[in-house]
Formats: C-alpha cells, sequence, structure tokens
C-alpha cells in the first residue's frame, strides 16, 4: 500500500517495488492511469518491469508522454484511431520548430503532428490505407467493423470520413427497443437556425433550440445521463454548461472532452460567429472533429446550427446532405 500510495522511501530496491506490484496484481490484475502520472505511479520500476501496457485513444496522445510507460513494460497493445481527435500540444508550433531544426529532427516527428498510434501502426505490416487530406494514412491491424451507432450517424462518418470502409453490425433490436420506448421522439434532424447575434462563436438562437430539445426529452422521461450536448468551440460549451445542473447526469462539452464517451441522444450544438467564418473552416479542415462528434450518439443526433453556412464546410456537406432539416420551431 506504501508502494501505491506514493508513500513508500525514495530508495527501495526496484526488485522490493516489483514484489509489491506483483502482490497487488495477483489480486487486481488491471490498474488504469493516466500518462501525466505514470511515471510517479511507477517510479520505482525499470525496464521492462511490468508485463503489458494497454493504451487507449492512443491517437490522442503525443508519442513523448509514453516513452517511460514504453519502457517499463515488456509488450504494449496500442489501440486508438488516427481520423478521431489528434494530440493537443501544449507548445507553440513556432517552438516545436525552433526546437526540431535546432537538433536536426525531421517534421514527421513534430508533436503536434504525429501520435502514439500513427508510430505503432508504422511498425505494424498488417493494415490497411486510409484516405487523408494530403495523403493516404496507414492503420495497422483496422477494426473495421462498427457496433455503435445506427443511421444516419454511421451513414455520415463512414462516408465522410472512412470511404465507405466500414461495416455496421449495430443491433437492430437495440434500435427497435429505443424506438418503442420513446415513440413521439423525433427522428435524427438538423435544426436550421440562421441568426445574425452572436457573442463569440456562441449563437444565443441555438442555445433556445437546446432549451426545447431537452424540455422534450425530460417529458418524456429519457434518462439525462444518456444525453450529450457537444460543441466544437468553447464559448458554446460555456454556454451549455449550466443545463447539466438543472438536467441531472446530462454531459455537456466541447467535442475535445466528448471523445472516448457515447450516449443514446447526441445534440450537437455548431455555432459559429456569421461574421467570422475562420472558425468554421478550422472546425472543418479535416474530417476528425466531425467523425467524433457524429460518432457519439448511439440513436440519435440533432444537429443546431445555420446549415447553409456549415454545408459549404469540407465534411459538413456530407453531414448536412445525410439529415433532414428543419426550420426552429
Amino acid at each position: 500500500m506504501d508502494v501505491v500510495g506514493g508513500s513508500a522511501p525514495g530508495d527501495i530496491s526496484p526488485a522490493a517495488a516489483r514484489e509489491a506490484w506483483r502482490a497487488l496484481f495477483f489480486v487486481v490484475p488491471v490498474v488504469s492511469t493516466t500518462f501525466a502520472s505514470f511515471a510517479r505511479l511507477f517510479s520505482h520500476l525499470g525496464r521492462e518491469d511490468l508485463g503489458w501496457l494497454l493504451i487507449d485513444e492512443s491517437g490522442q496522445a503525443s508519442p513523448q508522454v509514453a516513452v517511460g510507460a514504453l519502457w517499463r513494460t515488456r509488450r504494449a497493445v496500442i489501440v486508438g484511431d488516427p481520423l478521431q481527435l489528434e494530440p493537443v500540444s501544449t507548445l507553440p508550433f513556432r517552438v516545436e520548430q525552433m526546437l526540431r531544426r535546432d537538433h536536426g529532427v525531421d517534421e514527421q516527428w513534430l508533436p503536434a503532428r504525429t501520435s502514439v498510434q500513427a508510430l505503432a501502426d508504422r511498425l505494424n505490416p498488417l493494415g490497411t490505407w486510409l484516405p487523408g487530406d494530403t495523403e493516404p494514412i496507414w492503420v495497422g491491424a483496422p477494426l473495421t467493423v462498427h457496433r455503435r451507432c445506427d443511421e444516419p450517424m454511421f451513414g455520415v462518418v463512414n462516408d465522410a470520413v472512412y470511404e465507405g470502409l466500414m461495416i455496421s453490425a449495430t443491433s437492430p433490436a437495440a434500435a427497435s427497443r429505443f424506438a418503442s420506448s420513446f415513440p413521439t421522439l423525433p427522428e435524427s434532424k438538423w435544426i436550421d437556425v440562421v441568426s445574425d447575434e452572436s457573442h463569440g462563436n456562441w449563437v444565443p438562437a441555438e442555445g433556445q433550440q437546446v432549451e426545447r430539445i431537452l424540455a422534450a426529452l425530460a417529458r418524456v422521461g429519457h434518462d439525462m445521463s444518456e444525453v450529450m450536448i457537444i460543441a466544437p468551440f468553447r464559448d458554446i460549451a460555456r454556454n451549455v454548461a449550466p443545463y447539466a445542473h438543472r438536467y441531472p447526469g446530462l454531459v455537456a462539452g466541447t467535442v475535445h472532452t466528448a471523445q472516448g464517451k457515447e450516449a443514446d441522444v447526441v445534440v450537437l450544438v455548431l455555432g459559429g460567429d456569421p461574421a467570422r467564418p475562420g472558425a468554421k473552416r478550422w472546425a472543418a479542415s479535416k474530417p476528425n472533429l466531425l467523425n467524433v462528434a457524429v460518432s457519439r450518439a448511439k440513436r440519435r443526433i440533432y444537429v443546431i446550427g445555420d446549415r447553409r453556412a456549415w454545408s459549404a464546410q469540407r465534411h459538413f456537406d456530407v453531414l448536412a446532405a445525410r439529415l433532414p432539416h428543419a426550420p426552429p420551431r
């Protein structure tokens, strides 16, 4: 317990630390932690002292953060999707470039340009090519069978991101049970909100539609822990966060905070300052953000935003074409 709790002496022998962890793993086979705390938690262990390392969402992890964990383990299973959200580097890109040039390092090793998943895929001889913005992306051991989303969510991500490579294996029985439990719940749709008023990327008129949808879900008795409100911009996330207090269990935040999560119903609030289209272009510059946003929804997705403005953006044109649209009520 001293070793796990961090109160073991700093000069404890590696052999004693290994035996302490072996005793714990005898009872608890798997320990979950983050890369940020890995070095502190396993500080007394050395090279290959651990057996297996399982890395989830590795497409979101920069390679540098995984070095210590990989060094301490004998084998690793690395799971992720390079077409979902990429690593977020806190170091300015210009500084990364300066360091790279000073040390004579190739651009492919920049933290903002690669991930643990991308490097693992390079070493895997079994895989396939996925479409990329400038060139195809090699992925190792691709898991092409999708078991989460009903239509139209599956079709959107399959067409916009994976060029039809995925195979749907979502249970029709689960979709049927959901529909029979909530027969008055509308099908997935795009609620077209056109407004000239915005505060940053937050459009108050879109917030009114969020309130209407949440009230309708509450009336039919939907479990709010199976509802998620997500948005591409922080301005929107800050304004929808209070709904989580009014509807206990509701998850509200940016798309970046939603990766790895799922819900029966997802409300995607697009926002975007009408006078500054640059934010929309950033959100649509790669398919990753749209992929994560849409694939969080298992049964229904309700998109709120200016359909004409967003359907002019890359990848979002597929979303607009796949979803029926309706004016706000």
